[in-house]
């Protein structure tokens, strides 16, 4: 069975940062290399939108193009889109928006999807300093945890704005496998 994923990273929207970009990445399999079900045929698993530098209260306008192409041999570790969004200051120095994810739809259709994104609250009085004073916000050791159930629930996190996703999926041969999709899309 195949998965075909068309479209765009869009835009960013509510983020109190100027100047973002955004790094993303497709995760399958749950992030498991022993147990591969998932292959990347064309296209690229990860990557990173440009810097659009936006007057406060706009929307961050990327439009960074997607175009995937999996087999499968299972419907486990269906793909995930995961990203993290950073401000770039006028010195080039890269801080902290948010993290997000959301599962990449199964049924095929165009879809907007709205990816919330989070980051973690200062946990000391010094982090909390240093995230006022000079946006340095504490930042996840291991990545993961952004689209892992496992520990997330321990975090104490705030919102920080949404990622925008404009995209098409495509699927070929799962009706092969006893797949049926309903006809509504959103």
């Amino acid at each position: 069975a195949e998965v075909h994923v068309v479209g765009s990273i869009a835009q960013g929207e509510d983020f109190d940062e100027p100047s973002l970009l955004c790094k993303w990445s497709i995760v399958t399999d749950d992030g498991r290399a022993d147990n591969k079900r998932w292959t990347l045929l064309e296209g690229f698993a990860s990557g990173q939108t440009q810097v659009d530098v936006m007057p406060r209260g706009e929307p961050c306008v990327w439009s960074y193009p997607l175009d995937l192409h999996y087999s499968t041999t299972a419907l486990q570790g269906w793909p995930k889109f995961h990203c993290e969004v950073w401000s770039q200051d006028s010195h080039g120095r890269n801080s902290l928006a948010g993290y997000g994810f959301c599962y990449i739809p199964s049924s095929p259709g165009t879809y907007e999807l709205k990816v919330c994104t989070w980051r973690p609250k200062p946990q000391s009085w010094l982090e909390y300093v240093s995230a006022f004073f000079l946006g340095a916000y504490p930042q996840l050791k291991d990545s993961d945890l952004i689209w892992r159930q496992d520990d997330r629930y321990r975090l104490s996190t705030f919102a920080s704005g949404v990622v925008v996703l404009r995209i098409s999926v495509i699927t070929l041969g799962f009706e092969k496998h006893g797949i049926q999709y309903s006809s509504t899309s959103s």
